[in-house]
């Protein structure tokens, strides 16, 4: 039965989860009736206390905690199961009662090694959370209800990892505790225990496994990298083929694309680039005029007519003066 199903209420009148309790193997005799002796303890009993009275109100009344159930005998014999909390009244003299606590109890399974189903000895350690929910049962079931749960866990503990490869113990912790926990609260059913988890702390490997699974992790990542790297270059190689595609269709972007390149080399690597100037963008200035003069036709629309035609009549003066000169010098 799991969690999720119908709630009942157990003989201490806690709210747990309903499953099939073991069969009870001590049959109790309260329900019995007293025999002669016994009706004379009791009467004997009786009269003490009230020959003792009021002293023996003192030892006639017990109080039990919230989180602990009483079990009173009366001459060896179970009285109504489980009694408390509150203040309980008893005979001292033929009565006895024994205190069960129902709070969570942690135990820390001990440390062994074992052999997983492919060959590989491990060590697991685990730690074991239980609370009683039948406090009649765990009193007269069992005599030492806490090793006996703890043994009963180690045994499944043990039982589970050597059903399972080393893979699916590394990988499936989980689901291993919640095996371990349903196996272990099976066992205990009968003696009124509730397993709330078996929780693995640890699987400890031998150190000769643990450096063969880094190298193999190892290699693995290498793998993955190299496979990434080449996915990446050849995306890189169909974006560098479109790319090169479309500037076939344009000659002016493949020349864009080198200037673009000579500036980032000159920007990195704080570098001068001369570049070849084509000489066909200063043909229109070589026409010349009669005379020898070369011509400001061109000048004329990219400056205006003005500053055009004073650079014409520097240009000559200075000609003319030049021109002097060396008709003065000496023979």
């Amino acid at each position: 039965m799991t969690d999720k199903e119908r709630l009942a209420n157990d003989d201490d009148g806690l709210e747990v989860p309903k499953r099939k309790e073991g069969k009870r193997y001590i049959q109790t005799s309260e329900d019995h009736k007293n025999t002669t002796s016994e009706i004379i303890a009791i009467a004997v009993s009786w009269i003490l206390v009230l020959v003792t009275f009021p002293v023996s109100i003192f030892f006639c009344f017990v109080t039990i905690a919230e989180f602990h159930r009483a079990i009173f005998f009366r001459l060896g014999r179970v009285r109504q199961g489980a009694r408390g909390p509150g203040l309980i009244w008893f005979l001292p003299c033929i009565d006895s009662y024994s205190l069960v606590d129902l709070r969570t109890r942690v135990e820390v399974i001990p440390t062994q090694e074992m052999i997983t189903k492919d060959s590989v000895t491990i060590s697991v350690d685990a730690v074991l959370f239980y609370y009683i929910t039948g406090s009649l049962h765990a009193t007269i079931q069992i005599s030492n209800l806490h090793e006996s749960t703890l043994f009963i866990a180690q045994t499944m503990l043990r039982n589970a990892v050597g059903s399972k490869t080393l893979h699916d113990l590394l990988t499936s912790r989980e689901a291993l505790s919640e095996e371990i926990g349903l196996a272990v609260d099976r066992a205990t059913e009968k003696w009124g225990v509730r397993i709330e988890r078996v929780a693995i702390k640890d699987i400890n490997l031998p150190e000769s496994l643990q450096r063969t699974m880094a190298s193999e992790a190892e290699a693995l990542r290498e793998a993955r990298a190299k496979i990434i790297s080449a996915e990446g270059e050849l995306l890189a190689s169909k974006a560098l083929k479109d790319a090169s595609d479309v500037m076939a269709q344009n000659k002016v972007t493949l020349q864009l694309r080198h200037l673009q390149i000579l500036t980032s080399i000159a920007q990195e690597r704080l570098v001068t680039i001369i570049y070849p100037f084509p000489m066909e963008v200063l043909s229109p200035f070589e026409v010349r005029k009669k005379g020898g003069t070369a011509g400001f036709a061109p000048f004329l629309e990219l400056f205006g007519s003005e500053t055009a035609k004073s650079s014409e009549a520097e240009y000559r003066t200075t000609s003319n003066a030049i021109g002097n000169d060396i008709n003065e010098q000496p023979e």
